[in-house]
């Protein structure tokens, strides 16, 4: 019995099954791909090979893994041994790195690191940049707490120079106790914005009080270093603002200020940012900037102001709706309408579009009672750089004079964007449209190969579309090159009146 068991085959050696779309097994006994399965495999972007019973995919993945592992075992060690010997990491970090991360934090925050180790004492006196914003109520009892903490602070940091500073007039003592009627303005606003000035700093921004008294720019901007400047919420009232003090200032940007000058001069200024800012309704602000390369005038109250020559200028934006008041609404004849009778703008022309005529890309925004693009296109100047141009509203008058006459003065145009909006903006534009001189409807634009129609939605202008289309095409702009496309509606908001009774039920009228 013994000897026939000895004598017997050994079993079968088990051999992994491999799935039926790995391997096809051919009558010679060699194995070859399936081509079918091969390009499914091939889809799902997952190549198999079969290697001693296993995938290379698989075998590959645990080398990955213990690699990995062996790593992340080594890294933890490492750690481990730092904190068991008490090394700082952070505090090897170099100088330039530290100055970044505490710039990042608040100003009384960072100051509080010199209190972590030696290599801390004065890193914070050394940081880059410099935000004023005013007093954390958490730490600080009162803004005077945090007007001593920044003096002392301005202090013992010196006259080291600074990359970049905001500084915020923040609510005085009455109002952070809660009473801001009558609120006093910040007696250390100007002064330390003069010392940001001492520190030769490259970057500036200045936000004035938005709730309390209009906050108004005294101090003096003398620098041979600043190159950004940004205003929020400031009152400037001078005859002349003259930025030449300021050679290397090559960035404006006013929200929200009150201008109330006569002219302002910005020789070395590249880029002029002026967004809901408040202008005199007497008299037009006469604006000099004559390197100046970008141009952004928008939502600006009181009358428009005038622009002196800009030959360098490149990009522009205008938007001269909302509290534009360059408007006629129908004044019955009345000679002191600038509106029907000319608008007077000294020795010059136009007001606008002249400087303008120098843009490469430009953009024309308005309501149609402004006047002010219609007034200067009676002297329309020569666009001759003018390669991309916006409409708003504007040049939808009855015959389209307006569009016809800027086309006739845009030789290189490449691509026209009409902006078509509310039913009731169109009318108004027929009505308020000044009698012209008829001229002939015809311009040659050869290099004009895009024209976008832009309508809000739900709007009926469908007359108007294919007049404007009528005279695109009359004038060699071939169909294809026209499109159509709807903007969204903006918003529209309404006065409720609310009777009293609604927060009062037992309200009766009398007092």
């Amino acid at each position: 019995m013994a000897d026939r068991q000895a004598l017997a085959p050994p079993p079968p050696r088990r051999v992994p099954m491999l799935p039926s779309y790995w391997v096809h097994l051919t009558s010679g006994g060699s194995s070859t791909p399936n081509p079918r399965q091969m390009e499914s495999t091939n889809e799902s972007s997952c190549s198999l090979t079969a290697v001693g019973g296993r995938s290379k995919v698989a075998t590959d993945y645990r080398v990955e893994n213990r690699c990995g592992a062996r790593n992340h075992n080594q890294f933890e060690g490492k750690r481990k041994k730092a904190v068991v010997a008490g090394e700082d990491r952070i505090s090897e970090l170099p100088d330039v790195l530290l100055h970044h991360v505490l710039s990042l934090l608040p100003v009384d925050e960072a100051v509080q690191t010199s209190v972590l180790a030696r290599r801390w004492r004065h890193l914070w006196k050394h940081i880059p940049v410099l935000r004023l914003l005013g007093p954390n109520k958490k730490r600080f009892t009162s803004a005077e707490d945090f007007d001593k903490f920044v003096n002392h602070l301005i202090s013992l940091r010196g006259h080291l120079p600074l990359v970049s500073c905001e500084i915020q007039a923040y609510p005085t003592s009455d109002d952070y106790a809660g009473e801001p009627d009558e609120p006093l303005p910040n007696i250390y606003f100007d002064s330390w914005i003069q010392y940001a000035l001492l520190c030769k700093v490259h970057v500036l921004k200045i936000v004035g009080d938005d709730v309390g008294a209009e906050t108004e720019l005294i101090v003096p901007l003398i620098s041979q270093h600043l190159r950004s400047l940004e205003v929020h919420h400031v009152l400037v009232e001078k005859d002349f603002v003259d930025f030449s003090s300021c050679p290397m200032l090559e960035e404006l940007k006013m929200q929200e200020c009150g201008l109330w000058v006569r002219k302002m001069s910005f020789p070395s200024l590249k880029r002029l940012w002026l967004t809901e800012c408040n202008f005199p309704e007497a008299h037009r602000v006469c604006i000099s900037a004559p390197s100046l390369v970008s141009l952004r005038l928008h939502d600006s109250g009181g009358k428009t102001p005038l622009l002196e020559s800009m030959p360098l200028l490149d990009t522009a934006s205008l938007d001269l709706s909302g509290r534009c008041k360059d408007k006629c609404r129908g004044c019955g004849g009345d000679q002191s309408c600038e509106g029907c009778h000319g608008y007077p703008a000294g020795s010059y022309s136009s007001v606008l579009l002249n400087t303008l005529s120098n843009a490469v890309n430009l953009e024309l925004k308005d309501q149609p009672e402004v006047y002010i693009y219609k007034r200067d296109l009676e002297f329309c100047p020569m666009f001759g750089r003018l390669k991309t141009l916006l409409l708003d509203m504007w040049c939808r008058a009855t015959d389209l004079h307006a569009l016809v006459r800027i086309l006739q003065h845009t030789p290189v145009l490449e691509k026209l964007t009409l902006q078509l909006r509310s039913d009731w903006n169109l009318l108004s534009a027929a009505r308020g449209e000044r009698k012209h001189v008829r001229i002939e409807q015809s311009f040659s634009c050869v290099h004009l190969k895009e024209v976008s129609i832009e309508c809000e939605e739900k709007l009926r202008v469908k007359d108007k579309v294919n007049q404007i289309v009528k005279i695109m095409t009359r004038n060699g702009v071939l169909t294809e090159n026209i499109s159509f496309k709807k903007i969204p509606r903006p918003e529209v908001y309404r006065l409720v009146c609310v009777s009293p009774r609604a927060f009062d039920p037992n309200w009766s009228g009398e007092d």
